[in-house]
């Protein structure tokens, strides 16, 4: 959605820069939203400029901005209200011009009554706000979002004509997504593995089924996990690993398993393959050549 607006926005020329406030160490928000000077603490040792003077021009999209500390809520009120930046360590103001997007799954009134938010930065930021429906309001994007996934799956395992059968799509359509695109994604993922290895030699396509998707034991595994704190991050049931059926080799349901761990791992790491390659405890060239062993796409990533 942000990326969206930048793009039809007349500042669509300029930078859009996007900042993960949830991964945002307090000690280091500062120097990341607003950078900082030499000297001006233990480790600056050299100038920074921050992501207000990166994105001056363009557009700064402040993601899941419910996270930020109240310290750093203070001073983000006051870049808003007079457009100046100071880094930490200089007496100068920078005068910035940045159109700000700001992003949450939080609910900001209750954390202004819980002392969470500032008051007068959810007014701030709350000039022109959007709601995103969930996945579940979206009607049938869900099976178009699945065929977009399908597709991606179907890459990634080196299988072929991989469908969605009509009672899959009903199936999807009827699930009421707690996690949003992120569960669609790996639901999909996890459907694709399974009937691939349930592929029949010589077929022509292979129908992806309600049972495939396994979406009964993920809402059960979901209605059995206690309700989780409201600043608690959500955690999935992990997924049993499906056994493939007779007539697939060792070999071949170990190359699959193969290529949807490694899909994933390069997903999760957002194409880094250092990231991905120390996750699986792997050398990085060896990882390398395992990727394009495999065939997955990204093997020449960083």
């Amino acid at each position: 959605m942000a990326q969206r607006l930048h793009a039809r926005s007349r500042r669509s020329d300029q930078p859009l820069v996007q900042v993960n406030c949830a991964a945002l160490p307090e000690s280091l928000a500062d120097s990341e939203l607003f950078g900082h000077k030499r000297g001006a603490f233990t480790g600056a040792v050299q100038d920074r400029t921050g992501k207000f003077e990166i994105a001056d021009g363009g557009t700064l999209f402040l993601d899941e901005v419910g996270e930020l500390p109240l310290g750093v809520q203070a001073k983000l009120l006051r870049v808003l209200q007079s457009g100046e930046v100071q880094r930490p360590g200089s007496d100068r103001m920078l005068k910035v011009d940045v159109r700000v997007i700001a992003a949450t799954n939080r609910d900001l009134p209750a954390a202004i009554a819980q002392g969470r938010f500032r008051a007068d930065l959810y007014h701030r930021l709350s000039v022109y706000p959007l709601v995103v429906p969930p996945l579940r309001a979206r009607g049938r994007d869900v099976v178009a979002l699945a065929g977009g996934f399908l597709e991606e799956n179907q890459h990634r395992l080196g299988a072929r004509n991989l469908r969605l059968s009509p009672a899959a799509k009903s199936a999807l359509l009827a699930h009421r997504w707690p996690g949003n695109v992120r569960e669609l994604e790996h639901v999909i993922s996890r459907a694709s593995l399974r009937a691939f290895t349930e592929q029949r030699r010589g077929a022509r396509w292979t129908a992806i089924e309600p049972h495939h998707l396994a979406l009964e034991a993920a809402a059960a595994g979901a209605a059995s996990v206690p309700a989780a704190p409201a600043d608690a991050a959500p955690v999935a049931p992990a997924a049993q690993p499906a056994l493939p059926p007779p007539g697939v080799t060792l070999r071949e349901a170990t190359a699959a398993f193969q290529r949807a761990w490694l899909a994933d791992a390069l997903a999760r790491h957002r194409g880094h393959v250092a990231n991905a390659a120390r996750e699986a405890g792997m050398d990085r060239s060896n990882f390398h050549r395992m990727l394009r062993k495999l065939g997955i796409a990204r093997a020449d990533a960083p």
